[in-house]
């Protein structure tokens, strides 16, 4: 569930427009101790790290522990957080098992598992264990195009593909209060059968991983001997590749406690909990930097979880922090690299970038996880900072560029000197990030009591989370969603950037637009919806233009800059549009003829039409008192 900013967008235009900018309440001097008001309200949809719209954690529960965080597309993030305590052992982060064995594993470079295939339907019922498949064709998993992004054994080269693999279990009783799973790599669509049963299907233009855990209805299906995982995979256009393995809960973790968590509290920055681990209290801190005020680090793609041991018995007590990443799982098969660098413990498998101090850590990789602990001492060295980040594959293609993103320097940054200069000021950016939370809690919490601030602080971590911020050509900075230039969107995320006084980010949202509409290969007399589909800027994707809605949200958006900076020059360089629009709208009012019954609501055209040109009044008026 995704929490939303609940300031309806036409009641912040009324404000803005009548009655000036909302006047920031004063904030309260700073102590130095984390003082922020406690939201006590469970946001178990809400975004715990900012880090790319490709891999943003989200939150799935109310506590850490209950199950795993999820990616902002809703697949599950395979990580499991443990604090060891004197021996005993606390989980604080992830579900009870993701950490599995193979039955009958994936293939990878160097193995593959041997199956029976036909890419020709081979009629009803060739999914069930029974079906003779004596006449199909044989061949080695997976199978895919040769130039693929995972490796095949076998060229696939049809549309379709039909595959039964047999698996052998010798001993049943061996799956027994475990948990089962089917792992599946696919491109471009899989149904995945076991013994006959129907268990999924999916559909996807690139290549994707799943891990699909069987009912135990279907478990009590497997017997002694053989079984028959059978799939069908689907290529509509490009690669195509499909791969599917049998695992089995391994029980690595199955001995250790939940820890218990005594508080959570979500800010601006930054989400944080305790928990009692034994003697040991923990607090653990997800903070996102691309939200702080005090560096610029907008659109850095880097996360952070802080952590900190408190002995609430003052003894000393043998104290280590463990964290289990299931990469094969996320991306597949994946090579992952080791190394260290400048006091910095770095591991690295497809985009994502893990990264401990090198001090008391060690690192560990089997069977596609990654293992990352360090040891801390309730009396010394008891804190500590786990950093993540991301590089997304794709760039952003504008009029046959490629656009930079913003946070590499000439478009030659990497991520891990990103990650080393969060990670060396990690302390000091806590601290100016602690007072950031507990200057916009205060205000959040005069202005509308503890709903408002949580919605407010869940909007403004969903818009960074899913935004992208490029440079142009001229070095402008543009800010774009997954829809390019979406003006419905923008509309909407105002209310949000209004309140956290992010003119900048307004300004990079509404910047492309004026670019794309200045061209000469726009000729409508009103701004596009959007235009175009991450990551090629080209053409508006939504087939109705929305016209009056567009150009009065433009008008509207363009005067609320105008306003909070009381400065005429933003509107002034995009004037000749901006009466181009409103001409729009006053034509629109003139000619067309609107019934006078049913009652107005916001989104009524002629309701659009006032709004908009009121907006441009407001900006007639700004530019004659320049």
């Amino acid at each position: 569930m995704e929490v939303k900013c609940n300031i309806r967008p036409a009641v912040m235009w009324k404000i803005v427009l009548f009655s000036g900018i909302i006047p920031l309440i004063c904030a309260c001097s700073y102590s130095g101790k984390r003082m922020c008001p406690s939201s006590d309200i469970p946001f178990p949809g809400h975004t715990l790290l900012a880090i790319a719209p490709d891999f943003t954690i989200k939150a799935t529960e109310d506590t850490l522990n209950k199950t795993y965080p999820c990616l902002r597309s809703g697949k599950m993030f395979p990580v499991t957080g443990i604090l060891k305590v004197d021996g005993k052992s606390y989980r604080f982060l992830g579900g009870d098992s993701l950490r599995i064995s193979s039955l009958s594993p994936l293939s990878d470079e160097n193995s593959e598992w041997q199956g029976k295939y036909s890419y020709l339907f081979p009629g009803r019922g060739w999914e069930q264990r029974e079906y003779n498949d004596s006449l199909w064709n044989k061949g080695k998993g997976a199978f895919g195009s040769e130039n693929g992004k995972f490796q095949a054994h076998t060229v696939w080269g049809a549309k379709n593909i039909y595959v039964r693999r047999h698996i052998t279990i010798a001993n049943k009783d061996t799956l027994k209060e475990r948990k089962v799973y089917l792992r599946y790599i696919y491109d471009d669509q899989i149904k995945l059968y076991c013994n006959g049963e129907y268990l999924l299907g999916e559909e996807a233009f690139l290549p994707q991983t799943g891990c699909y855990r069987l009912t135990d209805e279907t478990v009590a299906q497997i017997i002694n001997g053989d079984n028959v995982i059978a799939a069908y995979g689907g290529n509509a256009e490009g690669t195509a590749f499909l791969d599917f393995g049998l695992y089995v809960e391994n029980k690595t973790y199955a001995d250790v406690k939940p820890a218990i968590l005594k508080q959570m509290n979500m800010q601006t920055t930054q989400t944080y909990y305790v928990f009692q681990c034994g003697e040991v209290e923990l607090l653990i801190d997800f903070v996102s930097p691309s939200l702080s005020e005090k560096w610029d680090m907008t659109g850095w793609p880097v996360g952070l979880l802080s952590y900190q041991i408190h002995a609430e018995d003052e003894k000393e007590h043998t104290v280590e922090i463990l964290f289990d990443v299931d990469l094969e799982w996320l991306f597949g098969r994946s090579k992952v690299d080791s190394w260290c660098e400048q006091n910095w413990r770095f591991t690295k498998s497809d985009s994502l970038y893990l990264a401990i101090k090198a001090n008391e850590s060690t690192f560990s990789s089997e069977d596609g996880h990654v293992i990352l602990s360090q040891k801390l001492s309730t009396k010394n060295e008891d804190k500590g900072a786990l950093l993540i980040g991301y590089e997304e594959g794709q760039t952003l293609q504008y009029g046959g560029e490629s656009l930079s993103p913003l946070w590499k320097k000439n478009g030659t940054g990497e991520i891990k000197e990103l990650m080393k200069s969060v990670g060396d000021r990690w302390q000091e950016l806590k601290e100016e990030c602690d007072k950031q939370d507990c200057l916009w809690s205060v205000r959040a919490f005069q202005a509308g009591g503890k709903t408002f601030a949580g919605q407010m602080f869940s909007s403004y971590r969903d818009f960074i989370s899913s935004h992208r911020f490029v440079l142009s050509s001229e070095n402008k900075i543009f800010c774009f969603g997954d829809t390019l230039g979406n003006i419905r969107e923008a509309y909407e995320s105002f209310p949000t950037l209004l309140y956290f006084n992010r003119i900048d980010w307004m300004k990079s949202i509404l910047d492309p637009i004026f670019e794309y509409s200045e061209d000469v290969h726009w000729v409508k007399k009103y701004p596009p919806y959007d235009i175009g589909l991450y990551p090629l800027i080209n053409k508006q994707v939504k087939l109705d233009d929305n016209a009056v809605a567009v150009a009065a949200d433009m008008l509207m958006m363009t005067a609320v800059i105008v306003e909070m900076e009381q400065d005429f020059s933003y509107a002034d360089a995009h004037w000749n549009l901006l009466c181009l629009w409103a001409d729009y709208l006053r034509e629109k009012m003139e000619k067309d003829v609107y019934p006078c019954e049913g009652l107005l609501n916001g989104d009524d055209e002629r309701v659009k039409c006032v709004l908009g040109l009121m907006a441009y009044r407001k900006l007639i008026q700004q530019k004659e008192s320049v």
